[in-house]
């Protein structure tokens, strides 16, 4: 606002507005280059260097039992953060609270669904570190922008893309066989009710606790319905439904060790997700 001197009335002098952080250089034709496409190969070199230096085997980083290194916060962290990019869109100009609540269904469904369904405390409450990395995550991705931009140009590099992917598939496997062996225990202990007549141990609620692990967030809230089954497309939800069975089947009448068929079905999400014109 300008009051020239000698006038009554105020002169207002329209100005820009503040343009948004741009990366000119970072992006061509949607897709990131340059300084995004550097950070992406430094990121994955740094880490893939750390975890070798540690001395992490290639079975234990992937069944997340390594305990010689940081493997497992990193894989924790990679998870929270492509979840939080993967659902950035979904949720934006959702209020913040709406928009982390959000980010958490996508992130927790399935580990609060499967434990529930068999009376036991979910995990995102038992370890709560799980919880302020999601938060992290979700505040970087959204809430610096900066940061923010650049991350999402960084993570859809090849490079830093693969990499996330990776780590996404051995936390979700994480979830998958957590859920089904928590059922299958919790089933095995119940005294209150009889078990079957004619079944020797549980199958079919293992196997729902399984599925719920690995895809049961999208199914929150309910008002989703049954959409992510519709056509049986998404991939998420058909190795969600593999995955159990194959991992039920190889550990429970094959008699394979409970890490190998672990590792089997880790590699078969990576595959799956990794070359996704080969898997349809």
């Amino acid at each position: 606002w300008l009051k020239p001197s000698g006038c009554s009335s105020f002169i207002s002098i329209p100005r820009a507005a503040s343009a948004p952080v741009d990366w000119p250089s970072l992006e061509i034709m949607g897709q990131p280059s340059g300084p995004a496409h550097l950070a992406s190969v430094a990121l994955v070199g740094t880490v893939s260097a750390y975890l070798c230096l540690k001395g992490a085997g290639v079975k234990p980083i992937l069944t997340l039992t390594d305990r010689t290194s940081w493997a497992w916060e990193i894989t924790a962290l990679c998870f929270f953060l492509k979840v939080a990019q993967d659902n950035k869109d979904k949720v934006a100009g959702f209020y913040w609270a709406k928009a982390l609540v959000a980010t958490g269904i996508a992130a927790f469904g399935g580990g609060f669904l499967a434990p529930l369904l068999v009376g036991h405390t979910p995990v995102p409450i038992m370890e709560e570190t799980f919880v302020w990395m999601l938060v992290v995550a979700w505040y970087v991705t959204h809430h610096i922008p900066a940061v923010s931009d650049f991350l999402t140009l960084m993570m859809s590099a090849p490079a830093a893309s693969a990499m996330f992917k990776v780590f996404f598939n051995i936390f979700k496997t994480q979830q998958v066989v957590g859920s089904l062996e928590l059922a299958a225990k919790a089933v095995a202990a119940e005294d209150l009710l009889p078990h079957s007549a004619y079944f020797p141990f549980a199958i079919a609620g293992p196997l729902v606790c399984g599925f719920l692990g690995g895809c049961g967030g999208m199914f929150l809230p309910m008002s989703s319905g049954l959409k992510p089954i519709e056509e049986g497309k998404v991939w998420n939800v058909r190795a969600a439904f593999f995955c159990p069975i194959m991992y039920y089947v190889a550990t429970r009448f094959c008699g394979c060790d409970l890490l190998n068929a672990k590792l089997g079905i880790c590699l078969f999400r990576m595959a799956g997700d990794l070359f996704p014109e080969q898997r349809d």
